[in-house]
């Protein structure tokens, strides 16, 4: 069985052949990390819009890279179709002169019923594709925190959404990359508290309610008034009106 050295090597050696850019350099050994964490369950999901972020670029030179690392037989890649339905990735250790047509037939039948599709209206067939990997949705709706919030990275339009109420609501600048940052302490917190799984409309309202409290914290800081708290008028004006002993 291949490992992961296994691949580190197929890489270097076919870079000696023909050097590759930064941008796939990085985009590779980050597919490498993936496919590692989720113990080498091929093909595996990766949204674009996490990879930009982690390697601080821009979808096209993601697209550009990925194009590249396929040419040179180093992965099998499927198209996704939005936030749902990320891209796939496998990793191969065998370049495209020596993969017979015959295999590579049969890995992209495999990889697009693998993918579902959002106009298959078979429910039989979507029965069927409901579990791609090990980050798909449960039967419950609950899904696990950690594709909670690679959904939430990746959702730039609710993200825009976010910062544009809080905006107009806490009068609070936050802008993308800070409010990354609140999404990623949020579910630290939750992983500290316990939590495995989570509905994500639920997570989503939660997320929303957690960062105004957080906003609130740091403009007045964590000290509240009691509710019952009330001002008390001192009538001393001098050193003279204060007599008796304390």
């Amino acid at each position: 069985m291949a490992g992961i050295y296994d691949y580190i090597n197929r890489f270097w050696t076919e870079a000696e052949r023909s050097p590759f850019n930064p941008t796939e350099v990085a985009l590779y050994h980050y597919l490498l990390y993936e496919a590692n964490r989720l113990r080498w369950e091929m093909p595996f999901a990766c949204h674009t819009a996490i990879l930009c972020v982690r390697l601080s670029t821009t979808k096209q030179n993601i697209s550009k890279a990925r194009q590249r690392l396929v040419e040179r037989g180093l992965i099998e890649f499927q198209a996704g179709t939005g936030i749902r339905t990320p891209a796939l990735y496998s990793l191969t250790l065998q370049s495209p002169r020596q993969l017979p047509q015959q295999i590579t037939a049969q890995l992209t039948r495999e990889l697009t019923v693998q993918l579902p599709h959002s106009n298959i209206e078979d429910k039989d067939k979507n029965k069927d594709k409901d579990i791609i990997n090990s980050q798909s949705a449960r039967d419950d709706g609950h899904k696990p925190l950690d594709e909670l919030e690679t959904i939430l990275l990746a959702d730039t339009a609710w993200q825009d959404k976010i910062i544009g109420v809080l905006a107009k609501r806490e009068n609070s600048e936050v802008g993308t990359g800070r409010l990354c940052g609140y999404i990623r302490d949020f579910f630290e917190e939750q992983r500290i508290g316990g939590s495995g799984q989570r509905d994500e409309s639920d997570c989503r309202s939660h997320f929303y309610h957690w960062i105004i409290k957080r906003l609130n914290a740091s403009r007045h800081g964590t000290i509240r008034k009691s509710p019952t708290y009330r001002d008390t008028d001192v009538s001393a004006v001098s050193a003279e009106d204060y007599e008796g002993a304390f």
